[in-house]
């Protein structure tokens, strides 16, 4: 009798190990599922005349991308000279290259962040 005891415990623990593990497995593949941002890069020709004013204060980044590392923070109102455009793989979201007016500092700036002020644009 106490053998059959000593067999339904271990059935239980061995189906709740097994329970256990494949709860596990689940969670771990559909971490690994999740799909990960790119941060993309380009060419950057100064193939455009396009000149923008930024809509508000926005960041320029490194990448074509919002996932992509900032260059500096670009206060609204601000001209942006823009070099090349270039459309994110991920979101579809036309970002052009460019320079700060009045600075060397150069990045991608998101077509939604700026207002049109003069000239066209060809892609990067």
């Amino acid at each position: 009798m106490a053998f059959q005891g000593i067999k339904r415990k271990a059935g239980v623990v061995l189906a709740a190990t097994t329970l256990l593990t494949a709860v596990s497995g689940l969670a771990a593949s559909s971490a690994q599922a999740a799909p990960t941002a790119t941060c993309w890069s380009s060419n950057k020709p100064n193939n455009s005349s396009l000149k923008t004013t930024l809509k508000g204060t926005y960041n320029l980044k490194n990448g074509i991308g919002s996932v992509c590392g900032n260059v500096r923070s670009v206060s609204g109102g601000t001209v942006f000279y823009v070099w090349c455009g270039a459309v994110n793989p991920d979101s579809g979201v036309l970002w052009f290259y460019g320079r700060v007016s009045g600075t060397d500092d150069k990045g991608y700036m998101s077509s939604d962040n700026l207002n049109y002020v003069s000239g066209t644009w060809s892609y990067c």
